[in-house]
């Protein structure tokens, strides 16, 4: 069971809520970010920095005695730093690394990757397996991709005890990044039509906070496991125009039009199979899209309506 844990990203979208989780249910958490936390007393030692700095990471680690680390810490979408390609590898690739040759080095027994399936690119036909092909479309997905590569390599070289997860359509309260559930509701809000050029056609398998952080609490907590990477994704694979008629349920003003094809940044996806993280992880996700929407609807009107990304 996880005592001292080192959360990355711990001021971010899924890094914030799972350090206060892990807190407030007994670990000491220390939280490491180069952003402040999103609220005054946070729950959780923060500490300011980049994973870049592989000396303060050391001190960390040793300082606290870290048993588990759970690395959220990332640029966090292939819609952030487009035109800065060395920026997006020095901090997935090279922060991880530093992160992860420091937790080896300094004896952390479980070491929790968030990644994502950005890194299949355009996914197999479903269910996609977690062992599907990694064909990565854009440099995001190319840095997730590598790191559960390195991450495989140290299981196998050094039995070093490694789990990634990789997490599709997390939204949800706290989202700072581009989403199309909360530009939907967002726009509903404001009373602004919402114009999408793709996604008539397309589905996704949308995974609400609350349950990201229960899969990255799940993993910090389970044995050792069979394999490195794990789906982690809601239940539903949801069409694009059912989730515009739940926001419409919600906000019967909303005017929410889609075209056919495939979002920009985006990349075909197909259902993923989650088997394996129920089976070896003991997570199943809980909350419907319909449930997730509802709540998501609530906290934006209270963060002023207009929390669009």
């Amino acid at each position: 069971m996880p005592r001292n844990v080192l959360v990355t990203g711990s001021s971010g979208f899924i890094g914030f809520p799972l350090a206060r989780r892990l807190a407030a249910e007994g670990c000491a958490v220390i939280g490491l970010d180069p952003l402040p936390p999103p609220a005054p007393d946070p729950g959780f030692a923060a500490y300011a920095g980049g994973l870049n700095d592989v000396h303060a990471i050391y001190r960390i680690l040793r300082a606290h005695a870290v048993d588990t680390v759970v690395h959220s810490g990332a640029i966090s979408g292939p819609m952030l730093a487009r035109d800065n390609p060395y920026l997006i590898c020095e901090t997935n690739v090279i922060g991880t690394i530093h992160l992860v040759e420091a937790a080896r080095a300094t004896g952390v027994g479980r070491f929790v990757y968030c990644s994502s399936a950005a890194a299949f690119g355009d996914t197999p036909p479903a269910p996609v397996p977690d062992d599907a092909p990694l064909r990565p479309k854009d440099l995001y997905g190319a840095t997730k991709g590598a790191c559960d590569l390195l991450l495989d390599a140290y299981r196998r070289q050094y039995g070093f005890d490694a789990v990634s997860l990789r997490i599709s359509n997390a939204y949800g309260p706290g989202r700072r990044t581009r989403c199309a559930v909360a530009t939907m509701i967002a726009d509903a809000l404001a009373g602004r039509p919402t114009r999408f050029d793709w996604g008539a056609d397309q589905s996704r398998p949308y995974l609400y906070i609350d349950d990201a952080v229960d899969a990255l609490v799940a993993a910090a907590r389970a044995p050792r496991t069979p394999q490195l990477a794990y789906n982690v994704a809601g239940a539903e694979f949801v069409p694009m125009p059912r989730i515009a008629e739940i926001v419409k349920a919600h906000l019967p003003a909303a005017d929410i039009t889609f075209k056919p094809g495939l979002d920009s940044l985006g990349y075909r996806r197909e259902r993923l199979d989650l088997g394996a993280a129920a089976r070896d992880l003991g997570f199943v996700p809980k909350v419907t899209i319909a449930e997730g929407v509802g709540r998501y609807v609530a906290w934006m009107r209270g963060a002023g309506g207009d929390a669009r990304p």
